[in-house]
């Protein structure tokens, strides 16, 4: 399965790059792709993601397609989603 992830903020800072591909096996869930991230982009393990549980600090969402923020990291991602992972911005 191939995916796109996005990174805004922060995240891109850490990660030195606006976006990258990912392909892995059978239909991992959001989590799994948050541990793929992890490893491929160390720097984010700490400030954007948990290490050991791979869930996101409290201020990062990921949002998938650009229409919906991914409330269940353990639901199955789809082929060719784009998943963007950025800051969660508090107010209105």
């Amino acid at each position: 399965m191939e995916l796109v992830v996005e990174f805004f903020g922060l995240a891109r800072q850490l990660a030195q790059t606006k976006e990258c591909r990912i392909a892995l096996d059978g239909q991992p869930s959001f989590r799994q792709i948050l541990a793929h991230i992890a490893g491929q982009f160390p720097a984010l393990v700490g400030p954007v993601i948990l290490p050991e549980t791979f869930d996101l600090v409290s201020s990062y969402m990921l949002n998938l397609d650009g229409r919906r923020r991914v409330t269940d990291l353990d639901a199955p991602a789809a082929e060719g989603q784009r998943l963007l992972l950025m800051f969660t911005e508090a107010g209105g």
